[in-house]
């Protein structure tokens, strides 16, 4: 399943990129931990050959140029920006996970006339009711990753967002899935997690979003996304949600087919204007 990448520079780093297929751009901007993690919707046959897709490595994950300590979310829509415009793409539909799906949102709100629609997979939106509880929950993982028990400490945060068999369901649709998250273990907890709670979105943000929004909500998530997915809901004026029963927060790798036809049916039902 694995594809080759090639690399694009932009903003003085470089990024692992693979671009397939023709038609409107669909790009692909992963979350936290599992650089792969979209492979899965991205070929299935309800996306694949009908939309040219482009999936990259953020900084700091795979061959993509490593990070010195947190890198901002603004840093990453700079990227994603860039990227698509060193591609030739004026216009894409942009689909994000977790953090992801934060580049995502703020991408829209920063350049709207780049995203064409905006599918969020669970974006890690923490400023809820329950966000001081979650960051209480992964606290010792923190403590365990400074440690220097790498593994164990993506082990308990995998297993925290996800849940046990978190390693068998990433495998079975991402081979290698595991291996990136512990590889790049020092993204995720020194730039990703680190950048995130320096990020905000405020209601008047959102506000200024036109474009259609997916959100994509696994049955069995954590509370806190589920508080982040009605705050949007409360602050959009429309959004389509789709649930995927019997999913966690790994919802794309977990249930690959079932979010590419979602993506799919969304899609097909907004058309990119240019």
């Amino acid at each position: 399943m694995s594809q080759a990448m090639d690399r694009v520079s932009v903003n003085g780093v470089e990024l692992e990129v693979a671009v397939e297929g023709s038609g409107e751009t669909v790009v692909f901007v992963h979350g936290a931990g599992i650089a792969d993690s979209y492979l899965p919707v991205a070929i299935d046959p309800a996306v694949r050959g009908h939309y040219r897709t482009v999936r990259y490595r953020r900084r700091g994950y795979g061959g993509s140029s490593p990070v010195q300590g947190a890198v901002a979310v603004s840093e990453h829509v700079s990227d994603c920006r860039a990227l698509l415009a060193e591609l030739g793409v004026r216009q894409a539909h942009v689909v994000g996970q977790s953090y992801g799906g934060v580049i995502a949102l703020q991408l829209a709100i920063d350049a709207p006339e780049v995203v064409a629609t905006l599918a969020l997979f669970e974006p890690a939106l923490l400023a809820v009711p329950s966000g001081p509880r979650f960051f209480e929950q992964v606290a010792p993982v923190f403590q365990m990753y400074e440690r220097g028990d790498r593994v164990a400490a993506v082990d308990a945060f995998m297993t925290a967002v996800g849940d046990s068999h978190w390693r068998e369901n990433v495998e079975r649709t991402v081979p290698g899935g595991v291996e990136q998250a512990e590889t790049d273990a020092a993204t995720l907890f020194e730039s990703d997690l680190a950048s995130l709670g320096a990020w905000e979105l405020t209601a008047e943000q959102v506000a200024t979003l036109r474009q259609p929004v997916l959100y994509v909500l696994g049955s069995r998530t954590l509370p806190v996304i589920r508080e982040g997915r009605d705050l949007l809901r409360a602050w959009l004026l429309r959004m389509d949600d789709v649930v995927l029963d019997g999913a966690t927060h790994f919802l794309q790798m977990e249930q690959p087919s079932a979010a590419a036809a979602a993506l799919a049916d969304f899609l097909k039902r907004h058309p990119a204007a240019v």
